[in-house]
């Protein structure tokens, strides 16, 4: 009879509820006598870090070399505070603010927790190690020269000219010790590509000592240096063969086509330069030549003239012309017939010369047996004398009436006497 009662009590909410209050209380009890344990904990791998290095800076002043980059502690604390930490959130401060002079110095640390912890329910047990010690030296400011090589590869029909570094030195500061080491600055670019136009790249530099030895990550990591990252251009001309010609002035009753020349020592030039320039080139004529200004044969020597922005490759800087007129007839004349045109307003011209013996050429014999005296005529142009005065040697031109392909050879000059009026 007396199990419903019990069964009652078991069955009732109020029972549960009250049952579950005293779990909760007890748990409770339990997790807060746990978290205000005081317990043991080691954190390793701590960074070291420097207070007071502007202060260094401004003395000229830096750290070379420090025995070590981190530490670990043990400490001692409650477990919810130590719950919080980890080791990468502390810190262990060194103050340099008082180094006044280049030394090894050994100094102390501070360690320094984060701000979710409350430091004050932590005990540093131990430090490891207890100080650290560090080389202070002497800083100093150095201005090198930067060197280049594009080590790829220059693909056919281009030519590499000097490498165009910018800016073309770096200012480096760091410890005197090993700014002396430094001879120049050095980069490399292009490993592995193939090139076939200009090429740039924006990259950071190394360092060199005179031996041509790379300064090593150990010493370079204490320098700083400006710019950080420089410009180089490797540039690429694109190289064309063409070859060298002559421009003739047909003349004296022959053409272009009459003539037989050479050019020596050779016939084509290589040359670079942009594409869109080169592409354009067919041919470099080296210079004129007037048929009229010989019989039969004659050499000429021409200097290489280059359109801007073309280079010469194969370095010919001169070329010799050797021509000739095969095939062709000549027979001498004497005349009287000379005359002038185009003399200035106001002046007056007067012929000196009474005679002149002129050298006819043709291709066809019986055109020159056919030509007499009175068929040859000679004028003089004056109007490039202006307001000369005085006797001058004024070039004359030939003509032939009635008779084709035929021509006078040779300088004919006329001396002519020109007066105000």
């Amino acid at each position: 009879m007396k199990s419903k009662p019990i069964k009652k009590v078991f069955n009732s909410k109020i029972f549960w509820m009250i049952i579950s209050l005293i779990c909760s209380v007890l748990l409770w009890a339990y997790v807060s006598d746990q978290e205000g344990t005081i317990v043991e904990k080691t954190y390793a791998g701590i960074r070291v870090e420097f207070e007071g290095s502007d202060q260094l800076t401004g003395r000229n002043l830096s750290i070379m070399k420090s025995d070590y980059s981190s530490v670990s502690i043990r400490v001692s604390g409650t477990r919810s505070e130590l719950a919080k930490l980890n080791a990468s959130a502390i810190k262990a401060v060194v103050d340099v603010s008082n180094i006044t002079q280049p030394n090894e110095v050994e100094l102390s640390y501070e360690i320094v927790f984060p701000n979710n912890v409350d430091a004050n329910n932590i005990t540093v047990l131990r430090k490891s190690p207890d100080t650290v010690n560090l080389t202070i030296v002497k800083d100093a400011t150095k201005t090198v020269n930067i060197r280049a090589s594009f080590d790829g590869e220059i693909a056919e029909g281009g030519v590499a000219e000097d490498i165009v570094i910018y800016p073309e030195t770096v200012t480096v500061s760091g410890p005197e010790e090993i700014l002396s080491k430094i001879e120049y600055a050095w980069v490399s670019f292009g490993e592995n590509k193939t090139i076939e136009s200009t090429y740039s790249v924006d990259t950071g530099v190394s360092f060199m000592d005179k031996d041509g030895n790379l300064l090593p990550i150990e010493e370079t990591k204490y320098l700083n240096w400006s710019p950080r990252t420089v410009s180089v251009t490797q540039p690429i001309l694109k190289t064309k063969e063409v070859p060298l010609s002559v421009n003739f002035i047909a003349g004296g009753g022959a053409t272009k086509d009459d003539c037989v020349y050479t050019i020596e020592p050779q016939k084509t030039l290589k040359i670079a330069g942009d594409s869109e320039i080169v592409d354009k080139i067919n041919s470099i004529e080296v210079g004129t030549i007037d048929l009229a200004s010989f019989v039969d044969s004659d050499v000429y020597n021409f200097a290489i003239t280059l359109p801007d922005g073309v280079q010469n490759i194969d370095g010919l800087t001169e070329v010799r012309v050797r021509v000739e007129i095969p095939g062709m007839y000549t027979k001498r004349f004497v005349t009287d017939n000379i005359s002038f045109k185009n003399v200035t307003a106001g002046y007056s011209a007067t012929i000196d010369t009474k005679k002149l013996e002129i050298t006819l050429r043709s291709s066809d014999p019986e055109v020159l047996a056919k030509i007499s005296n009175s068929d040859i005529s000679v004028v003089v142009d004056l109007k490039d004398y202006d307001a000369t005065v005085g006797q001058v040697m004024a070039v004359a031109k030939v003509t032939v009436r009635g008779h084709e392909n035929v021509g006078a050879v040779g300088d004919l000059r006329v001396t002519v006497t020109l007066s105000r009026d």
